[in-house]
């Protein structure tokens, strides 16, 4: 169950990255790259994905964290 958290987290590292990466390239250069599916995926999706991954990770963690 952790690793799905785990690969839920590098996912929205993943996007995150992709996002940065092109607006620093239609700033940069005189390329116009637009991005699908909408604004609130790629403004918000990224983030909630990160931070739903983390919390659900540490959730796991705890509940099967031996003493």
């Amino acid at each position: 169950m952790k690793l799905y958290f785990d690969v839920l987290f590098l996912l929205g590292i993943i996007f995150m990255v992709i996002k940065i990466g092109i607006l620093l390239l239609n700033k940069l250069t005189p390329l116009d790259i637009t991005l699908v599916s909408g604004s609130f995926f790629w403004n918000y999706g990224s983030l909630i994905l990160i931070i739903g991954a983390g919390i659900g990770s540490s959730i796991v963690k705890d509940k099967y964290k031996e003493d």
